[in-house]
Order: structure tokens, then sequence, then C-alpha cells
């Protein structure tokens, strides 16, 4: 069987000069099954277009905070670095990929983030500024390879049937999250404090959001594999 290839966006070191990935985010699509492919960072039309020619499926990678310009608002001190290119480059690669409707999508915490802001949501600048003393800490203590909490997986949902469980324990690396939901984006999975923790988009056969980070469990626990193994069988 031909192993589908999976574009991954990549992150930029401070200088934006200098691409970065998490080695095990690429690891874990070829325990999946599939061959992933660094992807440059442009926002030329024409290339990402050719690219989502040739590319079976992509994955929106984890990183650093999206320019609040990019979902109408100024930015707030609890905002953290930010990478103009990458922005540039991943929301014009969602756009295109939400227009054409047909590639399996996985976004990741920031990836996450992208995707909803590509269907004209926004996201929490910072949780604790935003939401208050009711929020637990999305930004755990222990190393990134531990869970911290519980998410609910709603019934009915594409996560819950890939988990295989209503409650997923998760890892937590964030400090944004996302706010208002994008157009044709429903929630699909839940903090204990309510903070939306992943989103799958109406009508389409595979475009799913999660907050937590797969690629950083996946060894430790089958039910995480099953994520990045669902993307690659729907790539077929």
């Amino acid at each position: 069987m031909k192993k589908p290839l999976i574009g991954v966006t990549a992150g930029l070191t401070d200088s934006e000069e200098y691409l970065t990935i998490y080695r095990r985010c690429m690891d874990a699509l070829e325990a999946a099954g599939a061959l992933p492919v660094l992807l440059p960072i442009t926002d030329d039309e024409n290339t990402l277009s050719a690219l989502i020619d040739r590319l079976d499926g992509f994955v929106f990678s984890g990183g650093v905070d999206v320019d609040p310009l990019r979902f109408g608002q100024q930015q707030h001190a609890g905002c953290g670095a930010i990478s103009p290119l990458r922005d540039a480059n991943e929301l014009a690669l969602a756009r295109l990929l939400i227009n054409r409707g047909d590639k399996p999508v996985l976004g990741i915490c920031r990836g996450f983030q992208v995707l909803n802001i590509a269907l004209g949501g926004d996201v929490y600048q910072d949780l604790l500024t935003d939401r208050g003393g009711d929020t637990i800490s999305h930004r755990q203590k222990q190393p990134e390879t531990y869970v911290s909490h519980a998410v609910t997986l709603a019934p009915g949902s594409r996560l819950r049937d890939i988990s295989g469980t209503e409650e997923l324990m998760v890892n937590s690396l964030h400090h944004q999250a996302v706010n208002r939901l994008g157009e044709g984006f429903v929630q699909t999975a839940s903090a204990p404090d309510g903070v939306i923790e992943g989103a799958e988009l109406t009508g389409h056969p595979f475009f799913i959001g999660v907050q937590w980070h797969p690629e950083r469990l996946w060894w430790k626990d089958e039910k995480h594999l099953a994520l990045f193994r669902a993307l690659a069988r729907a790539c077929d």
C-alpha cells in the first residue's frame, strides 16, 4: 500500500532565518504509516496550491502565538512571541485548504488556533488575563511528555470515535486557546474549566484541531497515536 505524503508546517527561529520542527511530530506520522514532508515558509498561493495538489494531507504544528491583528485585535500584554512570516504562511495555506475542502487536515495547539482564525474565529490572547481565576493551569509544571488534565470528548464526534473513549488524559502546554469558533467549526473536546480543547469542521471529511500535543505522547499511549493513524487513513 502506498504511504500518504503528509505536509507539516514548520516553525521559525526568532530571527525567522531557520526552520524548526519537533522531531517526534515527524516520528508520529511515520509510526502511523505516513511519509512526513516539512513544508516551506511561503504565502505564495501558486506554490501552496501546487503543494496541496501534490500532498495527501496536512498537519499544522504547534509553536509561538498568532499575531492578534490577524483576528482583528490589538496586542495585549499577555501575548507572547510572534512570527509574522509563519502567520502569513499558515493562514494562506489554511484558507486554500478550507476552500479546497477535500484534503485531510490536523491542527495541533497553535495549529488548531490557526485553523480557527482562518475560519473567521479568534483566540484568547492569554487565558489567565482573558478568562480569570476559574481557569485551570494550561501550562503544566511536569515535563511535556506527561499528561496533566482530562478532556471530555463529545458523543458522536470523530475525536471520540478515534480515541475510543469519552475522556482522554492530555498534556497542556499553552497560554492561548480558541475563544469564538470559526464558521463551521464545532467544539468536540472540552477541558474541565470549559476551555475548547478540540473542534471539527462540519461537512469536511477530516478537518480536526486539538489544543493538546499528541505528538509528545503517542509512543506512551496508543490513544494519541490513533489520531495520526486516523489522519493517515483519511488520506487514502
